[in-house]
């Protein structure tokens, strides 16, 4: 009888072992998870701007020539490691590197060192041309929007001297976990 036990007992921890499925489920109301990835995205790159460049240009005779693909190939590693972006964004931010390359090498004439994309005149993250400090805990959220596996919303920003244009993310579950899936800045349409 114990050794019947014994095999029983194995037996459903070993079929529950192989439940497949995440270990966390999304739910639509996962609201606050979502505003802290949002929040947690924007601290970091406001902490890693500076290293971590976003389309990189190469310059040469004053003529912008294309994007260095070691220094895009470094962002993406490091987007990467953040976790915080789903594989589609990733995706989405090399197409864009490659469509910025294709235009800078196939133009002619060539374009003179100068602002020629609308990431060289605004950041991208936020479309923002001046910083403001943790602008993340300043957001004013409208349009939130939630599915079991994706999500949207619009922030903007609001200070006494200025006010930002809506900036929309986009959001999925991969993996187990919210990820930013999209951010206005780097739809492939703008550029």
């Amino acid at each position: 009888m114990k050794s019947f036990l014994l095999v029983l007992t194995v037996g459903i921890f070993i079929s529950s072992c192989n439940q497949a499925g995440p270990a966390h489920r999304p739910k639509p109301g996962d609201s606050a998870e979502i505003i802290k990835l949002l929040k947690a995205v924007y601290r970091w790159h406001d902490k890693n701007q500076a290293s971590v460049t976003d389309f990189s240009i190469i310059v040469k005779d004053s003529f912008q020539v294309g994007v260095n693909y070691d220094s895009l190939n470094r962002t993406i590693d490091a987007l990467k490691q953040t976790d915080y972006f789903s594989s589609a964004f990733i995706d989405n931010y090399k197409k864009l590197a490659d469509i910025v390359n294709n235009k800078l090498t196939t133009a002619n004439p060539k374009l003179l060192n100068e602002i020629n994309f609308s990431f060289q005149d605004a950041d991208p993250w936020t479309g923002f041309q001046d910083s403001e400090p943790d602008y993340w805990d300043k957001f004013m959220i409208k349009d939130y929007n939630a599915a079991a596996d994706s999500a949207f919303l619009t922030w903007k920003l609001q200070t006494t001297d200025w006010a930002s244009e809506p900036y929309t993310v986009r959001f999925s579950f991969e993996n187990g976990k919210w990820r930013v899936a999209y951010l206005e800045g780097f739809d492939l349409k703008k550029y």
